[in-house]
Order: C-alpha cells, then sequence, then structure tokens
C-alpha cells in the first residue's frame, strides 16, 4: 500500500480489525520513510454488481469510489476513521440487500447522503455541493434550510 503521504511504497501495518458483521477489514498503517500514519478499509465487494452511470454507461462496483468521496467529505482524524468505516458499512448493506445484480450512481449518492445526513451534517453539505453540483451560493444555502428543517 502506498503511502498517501511521501508515496513511498513499503508501508507496515500495525493493526487490524475485523468489522462486528466480518464484511471488512480496516488496517491502520505507518510509512517507515516519513513516519505518516494512515488506515484502509478492505471491503467484500461482489464483482457482478453494476453501477448505471448518469450518462447510461456501465462499469463494475467500486466501493472504493464510495470510500473516496467520504473521505473527501468528512475531515480526517483518527475519529473520522471510525464514522467512515460504519458508514461504509451501512451503504454497503444497503446497496447488497437491495440492489444485487444493478444500481444507479444516482442511488448511490442518495445512500451516501442520508447516511451523511444522518451522521455529520457538515460532511453532508460538502458531500452534496459536489454530488448535486451546486454552481451557486444560493443552492448551498436552499440545502443548508433543508438541512435544519
Amino acid at each position: 500500500m502506498k503511502c498517501p503521504e511521501c508515496n513511498c511504497m513499503n508501508t507496515k501495518v500495525t493493526d487490524t480489525r475485523v468489522s462486528l458483521d466480518h464484511t471488512s477489514i480496516r488496517r491502520r498503517r505507518r510509512c517507515p520513510q516519513c513516519g505518516y500514519r494512515f488506515s484502509t478499509m478492505e471491503v467484500y465487494c461482489k464483482t457482478e454488481l453494476i453501477v448505471t452511470k448518469r450518462n447510461g454507461m456501465e462499469e463494475e462496483f467500486d466501493a472504493g469510489k464510495i470510500e473516496l468521496g467520504l473521505r473527501k467529505a468528512i475531515k480526517t482524524d483518527e475519529y473520522s476513521e471510525n464514522k467512515i468505516e460504519k458508514i461504509m458499512q451501512s451503504i454497503l448493506q444497503n446497496i447488497y440487500a437491495n440492489y444485487p445484480k444493478k444500481i444507479s450512481a444516482e442511488m448511490i449518492g442518495q445512500f451516501v447522503m442520508v447516511e451523511l445526513k444522518q451522521r455529520d451534517p457538515i460532511a453532508y453539505l460538502r458531500f452534496a455541493s459536489v454530488y448535486k453540483n451546486f454552481h451557486e451560493a444560493h443552492e448551498f444555502e436552499q440545502e443548508f434550510r433543508n438541512l435544519e428543517s
């Protein structure tokens, strides 16, 4: 696993934890070159799940894209790693339980927004501003008002 700080390819696993439902593994890692500490998560992915993109194209489901979006929305600190793991578990459970073969990218985004809205309103607003493609400040204000009510 490459260090996100210095790109060193020799990171070391310092801790491994299996999720309560045994569907994912969280690994705490340390870079021997720069000392940076970070976490990764391995998630079971059904390869036959297909995602239909907004433009109509289809591709194989990649849970890593969800995690990347969550990491951009949630401020990263030690507490956020557990938050990301729990949100990922919930989203993946919803996806696999309700869409075993095919799902739209829009539906995945909705699952992410529901989870963030319940658990971290600030991260929800960050994610929504990108996901809903806000172009003007009043769109952000409107989403904030909707969140408050």
